[in-house]
């Protein structure tokens, strides 16, 4: 074979594997075009929560009323009930000789039957047994929760109180599940109740309503300390001292009235988040310790701190749930701030000629939106939902909207960029 016709082979060779290198490159670049290794997710609208978990302090117009510790005392009323004027709200049974353990041993068992008593009545109002017994077991879990509150803040005499509730309430909702009749087991423990006062033997001396109230039986030892009449003109280091006060005895303390239907919920806040508040606005916070009830406040009075200390915020409320505790101190929250906007994950974030936005799929292309951010969350971005420039976006890309397939993670990602 001369040298001619082999050169001449050779560039043959050589143009066929350059043509085949050429396909080779189109078919990867077609390939690369229309793969469809990629996430997508459909834009959706979220709203965030800004939580504010707090402590609150409460005061009411409370007062005493005193007795004396070697004498127990029986109920004609509910503890909290209404008492109307002239009527008598409690009953001691004095006895000169008697101890303050024997007359605090037999209140535990006039309490307990008292309990027991209450829980019958009201299922016998309830209309049916399975309502009755929905709300003693109601009932037991309640007073457990308020055991395990009272012990984790540390008021040994409330988580005491509390426990003889639980099992009389246990009881109570004992003697539902048997076959016993529910007026023959009042009778039963007004009875007992009856039995116990004239084995005791005691002088009963009745306690008279001067004026309508609301009589509480038990005494926190707060009542002096967190005063209502201090509430509106306290400062804040006059309240923290209060915060750091020991209650009071309340050996021979028959009850208290309350004598205003107004509480009021003092709440250390620091600087910022005392911001988020306006005087004479209402606010919903969730009692925690009160199973989560809701309960609109107005904000009433803004108190500076002093140093280093927190300010704190005064909220008014005038309305008491049935079963509400009230508890001296209470863990509260509050919302304080919601922002509403389209979620985007922090990996589909983009930007592209210097504007922050995303990659969406569009009829099989990729195609860029703006966004504004407003809020970081755990892994996403919220951000402002907008409608489209009025004048069309000229010379921009459009703004995110509701719906579209958001691109999360693809290779090599430019606008105009198909996928099949």
């Amino acid at each position: 074979m001369d040298r001619a016709k082999a050169r001449s082979i050779a560039m043959r060779c050589a143009v066929v594997l350059v043509a085949i290198g050429m396909l080779v490159y189109v078919v990867h670049y077609a390939l690369g075009q229309f793969s469809t290794t990629l996430t997508t997710l459909p834009t959706q609208e979220i709203t965030d929560y800004t939580l504010l978990n707090a402590e609150a302090y409460l005061f009411r117009d409370e007062q005493v009323v005193w007795g004396d510790a070697t004498s127990p005392v029986l109920y004609p009323y509910r503890d909290g009930e209404r008492v109307p004027k002239d009527a008598i709200y409690a009953i001691a049974y004095r006895k000169p000789d008697a101890s303050a353990q024997e007359a605090a041993a037999l209140q535990e068992q006039l309490d307990g039957i008292a309990a027991q008593i209450a829980l019958l009545e009201d299922s016998k109002r309830a209309g049916s047994l399975i309502t009755s017994l929905k709300q003693g077991q109601a009932s037991v879990m309640q007073s457990y929760h308020r055991v395990l509150q009272a012990l984790a803040t540390g008021s040994y005499v409330g988580a005491g109180t509390e426990s003889r509730t639980l099992l009389s309430h246990i009881s109570a909702y004992g003697m539902m599940m048997g076959p016993e009749k529910t007026e023959d087991m009042i009778s039963y423990l007004k009875g007992q109740q009856q039995s116990l006062l004239d084995a005791w033997g005691g002088t009963p001396d009745s306690f008279v309503c001067t004026h309508s109230t609301n009589f509480v039986h038990d005494c926190d030892g707060y009542e002096g300390v967190f005063a209502y009449d201090r509430v509106m003109d306290m400062t804040a280091a006059e309240f923290y001292a209060m915060t750091d006060t020991a209650s009071a005895s309340t050996a021979g303390a028959v009850g208290k009235m309350i004598n205003s239907h107004t509480w009021y919920a003092a709440i250390p806040m620091d600087e910022e988040n005392a911001a988020r508040f306006t005087e004479g606005r209402a606010y919903v916070f969730s009692f925690i310790d009160n199973d989560g009830v809701e309960l609109s406040l107005t904000l009433v009075r803004k108190i500076a701190g002093e140093g280093k200390q927190n300010g704190v915020l005064v909220f008014s409320c005038d309305r008491t749930p049935q079963g509400f505790s009230f508890l001296r101190t209470q863990r509260v929250r509050s919302v304080v701030e919601e922002v509403t906007g389209y979620r985007v994950p922090i990996e589909a974030l983009r930007e592209h000629e210097g504007e922050k936005g995303v990659y969406i799929l569009a009829d099989s292309s990729v195609e860029f939106r703006r966004v504004t951010v407003v809020r970081e969350g755990s892994g996403y971005y919220i951000v402002q939902t907008r409608e489209q420039d009025a004048a069309g976006g000229w010379g921009k890309a459009k703004y995110l909207q509701y719906g579209e397939l958001i691109i999360t993670a693809g290779r090599d990602l430019y606008i105009g960029k198909m996928y099949g």
